[in-house]
């Protein structure tokens, strides 16, 4: 850690009462045992329910599917790791030996943002854990128009296309209309593939097409 916390403190708009929360935050497990894993993943939680009740109540008519194609474009891996270099990230983690003298690699930066976020939850609950994930997320939310995305099965077929790969195969594997329940199995090849839900059949789909997109990655190229 090559610079003070009250710097970081200033890039979040929150200051830490444990600043030793901070601390752990910070550190990756190529320092100590004592590091930010737990906290990454108690953040990435945190983040989804952020976003989703953010764009839940900015785009309430949007469909189900869109909203879902947002939440995946706004919390994908390259996002985070995009935001962690804003704030300048690399100048605040603390790394093992094996880092000395390296730049660090993007998600580290990523990992920790996600962290700190875990760790303000656990200091002050969601409402300020939310607010400050929507400070930071800002101006990315603002890049995001709901008209211009496309149907999850779309970008999934134009990849498959692409990449000289088979087109995927969905096939209903329940329905319960009186719940308004559908699921989908979606299939690449036997080493991808996916199940989908939904209260509509085209909603399941999405969702399946939805999750093999976030498998691949397709949405951090």
């Amino acid at each position: 850690m090559i610079n003070s916390l009250e710097n970081l403190e200033k890039k979040l708009g929150y200051a830490f009462d444990k600043k030793d929360l901070l601390k752990k935050a910070l550190t990756h497990i190529s320092k100590s045992n004592e590091n930010n894993e737990t906290l990454e993943f108690l953040g990435d939680a945190v983040i989804n329910l952020s976003i989703s009740d953010l764009i839940i109540k900015n785009f309430p008519n949007v469909d189900e599917g869109i909203l879902s194609l947002m939440r995946s474009k706004l919390v994908s891996r390259d996002t985070l790791n995009k935001i962690g270099k804003e704030i300048k990230l690399n100048e605040f983690i603390i790394c093992g030996e094996s880092f000395k003298n390296q730049t660090l690699p993007e998600n580290i930066l990523g990992n920790a943002l996600e962290a700190i976020f875990g760790a303000i939850y656990q200091e002050k609950g969601f409402e300020t854990s939310k607010r400050i994930v929507i400070n930071l997320f800002a101006k990315k939310i603002e890049l995001i128009i709901p008209e211009d995305l496309k149907n999850t099965k779309n970008i999934l077929q134009e990849y498959c296309q692409k990449n000289g790969l088979g087109l995927p195969s969905y096939n209903q594997i329940l329905k319960n209309e009186k719940k308004d329940y559908f699921s989908v199995f979606c299939k690449m090849n036997e080493h991808l593939y996916s199940i989908g839900y939904g209260k509509k059949l085209k909603l399941a789909e999405q969702d399946a097409a939805l999750k093999l997109i976030n498998q691949i990655g397709i949405l951090d190229e």
